[in-house]
């Protein structure tokens, strides 16, 4: 085998083996919320209802999202949130998909979550658009890790 035809084979070979083995941006979040869990031992809701069934990019939507705000403290919503938005700022992608200047604050995602959703109970309806910012950016990246 000529030496270029052996160099492109061993290189196709490791980009398929590469692809094959990267995580969605949804694994890379479930990844991350599973190594926070440590921090929440004595709450076994925190763990069960929060982290493990609503840690998925797939199962929290704007349609239930209230509801996981209820069931679930602001420390496990904060952990969450990081491991979504990767504490990185995402407001270009959230401009870009239509979302209003006040739900901004959670796209900048640096600070962390406003937990006074009272005061943003209006950005239910653009959760999605910000959810899907967060998905697009782990989908290059590795998520936030304490």
């Amino acid at each position: 085998m000529s030496p270029v035809r052996n160099l492109f084979h061993g290189s196709l070979f490791f980009v398929i083996v590469t692809y094959a083995q990267r995580e969605s941006a949804n694994e890379k979040l479930k990844r991350c919320c599973k190594a926070q869990e440590s921090k929440f031992t004595n709450n076994q809701t925190a763990i069960n209802v929060c982290l493990r069934a609503y840690c998925d990019f797939d199962s929290i939507s704007q349609t239930n999202i209230l509801v996981y705000l209820k069931h679930c403290d602001n420390r496990v919503v904060g952990t969450m949130f990081s491991c979504a938005s990767s504490n990185v700022d995402h407001t270009k992608c959230c401009v870009d998909k239509g979302v209003s200047k006040k739900c901004l604050e959670y796209c900048s995602a640096q600070d962390g979550a406003p937990n006074n959703y009272v005061d943003y109970i209006f950005c239910v309806e653009e959760f999605n658009s910000i959810r899907d910012c967060f998905a697009d950016f782990l989908e290059k990246h590795e998520p936030f890790a304490e």
